[in-house]
């Protein structure tokens, strides 16, 4: 093998490698438009009730997470989630038993949640923004 041959074929082994290590990952490093925490409040006929979600989405329609700032910690019971309309539907509940107290119904726009909530406290409204 010539010297030339040689470099050549090091540098299509190199060529090879950068890339399939650009086109075969699809991990970004970028997280879906609902997973992480995001917090804002719950206004109710009851008042304004500030809230912090931790929010997990599966990548398909399935949202779990955890809820803090009511007098009780909470989960969510059933949550769904559609990347492509920005629909969000969280159903909650305390921690410590299945009944579904709140439900959010709301859309996904870049960093905020907003929409209608229903249930224990009264009819009302949510804002939420998603913390970077």
């Amino acid at each position: 093998m010539t010297r030339r041959t040689f470099i050549a074929c090091c540098l299509l082994l190199i060529s090879v490698s950068a890339f399939a290590q650009s086109t075969g990952s699809k991990d970004t490093g970028k997280t879906d438009a609902l997973t992480g925490t995001w917090s804002g409040d719950l206004i109710s006929p009851s008042g304004k009730m500030p809230v912090t979600l931790q929010l997990k989405f599966d990548g398909k329609s399935a949202v779990t997470g955890t809820l803090k700032g009511l007098p009780n910690p909470g989960d969510v019971k059933k949550g769904t989630f559609d990347p492509k309309t920005g629909a969000l539907k969280l159903e909650l509940g305390r921690s410590d038993g299945p009944a579904v107290l709140i439900t959010l119904e709301g859309t996904v726009t870049k960093n905020t949640a907003a929409g209608k909530l229903s249930g224990e406290p009264g009819d009302g409204e949510f804002k939420l923004t998603r913390k970077p």
